[in-house]
């Protein structure tokens, strides 16, 4: 906490050079008026920000009051009591990268990466607090500020923190990160470069869930601080830290602007280092919660430790020159190589001590892509990779999409879009070989194949679609929390639709998902699961307040959730516990304030009924109803 600490310090010295400002100045560029507090922003390289691949700063009010990673508009997660811990999503998903993969995906939510920190782009310095205050001093608190210290050259901090204590014993988590990243580009834009530093730190107590589920829900023992739970000296901390430096330079020179020619391209490298450690913890681990699971081999405590070392370096050639897209460039073109190496300090014999299983890996990646834009009303995009070394050697992606544009950009109909995914993944390092004091295994698995076929059509308000995923070979963790891999295809097949609507002085804004697997015994998932919020605008002051009822209901059907194992940090097959069928109801009032959203709430107010089944993951009860407060200000200079 006291890096963490300084660091707050030293935002805080920034925010205090922060005030209000004009709205509207002149463009540098062209000499149109803009509105200066307009937000926009895009993600990890460069390319991004002139391909259009821009995203616009959300300032609804109807979102303000989503106010923790797993707690957002468009998703739903599988989570344990309290905000913090592992989670998991009620969508199916499966990898979506190949190559060599160095991370445990049940914290993904609280770890920002290099695919995560986004580069604002501002016209005037800009920051963005964002604070929530619960039961028992349960506290979010985000702060964002971005300015332009010299032409051309933006720095970005970002930290947060999640405090996230509860009723239940051992519940406990407080996560935080810390991001500092910078781009600069010459004036004439041939040579452009942007890099990061990133740290997450994740400090989660482990309870095991609660001993007996019959004595929260048939209100046995209404004093939650009581009932027994099944670690109490368990704990895991994850630690994910890394920086890296991408930068381009363009072929051709810049003159070729005014003469309006197509140029050469432009050249791009990258470079990326990453440590991630993991520890799991326990000083009873003759507690009764492994016994039927693997053979203790250290009775008196549990230290598994993980540690991950990775260095990412890549070049590529794409077709892009001086000009700006807005997601219409007429033709893109890109080929480019990537070596990576990975050192896995391999485990500690926990009777001898002795080191065991180091491991190098390393692999080269070749990656091509392209897009055309074909009569300004169809876009077609393609994507490649391959993997060409060592013992993932032959896993390959390809993703391709077909845009169809309905009218014209200027009267747009909607979009009709149709996806296409093919990928070869060798099992992952946890998934071959592992060894701690809970758990071993050493498999030789066959590499998966993924297949998906998506269609959706989409317009400004709401998009609808169907897809289809097809596994061979898929690999899960069963009954047993040990990987094993099914030998015959499973198909998943889902419906879903995402929307925002805004009539007069209703907002509502949510999906709907409806998901069926051909194979339930080896994949549990919730037929149906959603999530919708709705809001009724109340002008009190005309231009400058408005309040905001609203409503936000979270609903899934009745399933066999997978159970989650502390030891690995994995969900897992359980066929013994089926949740759902709960309506989680919150309601909140949300003032605007110009630039400041500030709102009150009350959480799972279908608890007052005393029908005690709010459960996401077996054995592990979700946060009884609670009164919260909390706020988002926008402050510029």
């Amino acid at each position: 906490m006291k890096i963490a600490r300084i660091i707050l310090i030293l935002i805080g010295v920034i925010l205090c050079r922060t005030s209000m400002a004009s709205n509207i100045f002149e463009n540098k560029n062209d000499s149109i008026p803009i509105d200066s507090t307009v937000v926009r922003y895009f993600y990890e390289k460069l390319d991004n920000q002139q391909l259009g691949n821009i995203k616009v700063w959300d300032t609804t009010t109807l979102s303000a009051s989503f106010y923790d990673p797993t707690n957002q508009p468009m998703e739903y997660y599988q989570e344990l009591s309290n905000s913090g811990h592992a989670h998991k999503n009620l969508e199916f998903s499966y990898p979506s990268t190949i190559g060599f993969n160095d991370k445990l995906t049940a914290y993904d939510k609280f770890i920002i990466t290099k695919k995560d920190i986004i580069y604002p782009i501002i016209y005037q310095p800009f920051t963005e607090i964002k604070y929530m205050m619960g039961g028992k001093k349960e506290q979010h608190l985000d702060i964002l500020f971005s300015r332009e210290f010299q032409p051309r050259f933006f720095v970005t901090l970002k930290f947060n923190i999640d405090y996230a204590p509860s009723v239940y014993q051992r519940s406990f988590a407080q996560n935080y990160n810390f991001v500092a990243n910078f781009r600069w580009n010459t004036r004439d834009n041939r040579y452009g470069v942007n890099g990061y530093y990133v740290m997450n730190d994740i400090d989660a107590y482990e309870n095991g869930g609660i001993t007996n589920d019959s004595l929260f829900t048939e209100l046995i023992e209404t004093d939650k601080t009581v009932i027994p739970v099944n670690l109490q000296h368990a704990k895991n901390k994850i630690s994910v830290t890394g920086f890296g430096i991408s930068q381009y330079f363009i072929i051709s020179y810049s003159d070729i602007k005014k003469d309006k020619r197509i140029g050469f391209g432009r050249l791009c490298h990258s470079f990326d280092y990453q440590l991630n450690r993991y520890i799991y913890s326990d000083t009873d681990p003759t507690s009764g919660f492994y016994d039927n699971f693997d053979t203790l081999i250290n009775k008196d405590k549990t230290y598994d430790s993980i540690n991950f070392y990775t260095i990412r370096n890549s070049i590529s050639w794409n077709s892009l020159s001086y000009g700006q897209y807005k997601n219409d460039i007429p033709f893109y073109l890109s080929v480019g190589l990537e070596h990576n190496y990975t050192y896995h300090s391999g485990y500690t014999d926990i009777l001898t001590g002795a080191q065991f299983g180091k491991s190098y890996y390393q692999n080269i990646r070749a990656t091509a892509g392209i897009t055309m834009n074909i009569l300004k009303t169809t876009r077609i995009t393609g994507k490649g990779e391959i993997i060409l070394t060592d013992y993932q050697a032959g896993d390959f992606m390809l993703e391709g999409q077909w845009k169809q544009f309905l009218g014209t950009f200027k009267k747009n109909f909607g979009d009709l879009v149709f996806n296409v995914n093919i990928s070869r993944q060798s099992a992952d390092w946890f998934e071959q070989f592992y060894y701690s004091n809970n758990f071993r295994w050493n498999n030789d698995f066959s590499p998966t194949t993924y297949i998906r076929l998506q269609g959706v059509y989409e317009t400004p308000w709401f998009s609808i679609g169907l897809k289809q995923t097809t596994i061979d070979h898929y690999i899960y963790f069963d009954l047993d929390a040990k990987p094993t891999q099914h030998a015959i295809p499973v198909v998943i097949a889902s419906a879903f639709a995402n929307f925002y609507v805004r009539i007069r002085l209703l907002e509502v804004s949510g999906f709907a998902s409806i998901q069926m697997s051909d194979n339930e015994n080896i994949l549990h998932l919730p037929f149906i699961h959603s999530k919708i919020k709705f809001g009724w605008n109340i002008t009190l002051v005309k231009g400058v307040s408005i309040m905001q009822p609203s409503f936000v209901v979270n609903y899934f059907t009745e399933y066999y959730a997978d159970a989650y194992m502390p030891a690995l940090r994995t969900f897992y097959l359980q066929k013994t516990v089926k949740i759902g069928n709960y309506p989680f109801v919150d309601f909140y009032i949300t003032f605007k304030l110009k630039r400041a959203n500030i709102f009150l709430g009350y959480t799972n107010l279908y608890s007052f009924k005393q029908d005690n089944r709010y459960f996401t993951t077996p054995h592990y009860p979700m946060r009884d109803s609670r009164l919260i407060f909390g706020a988002r200000w926008r402050l510029f200079k």
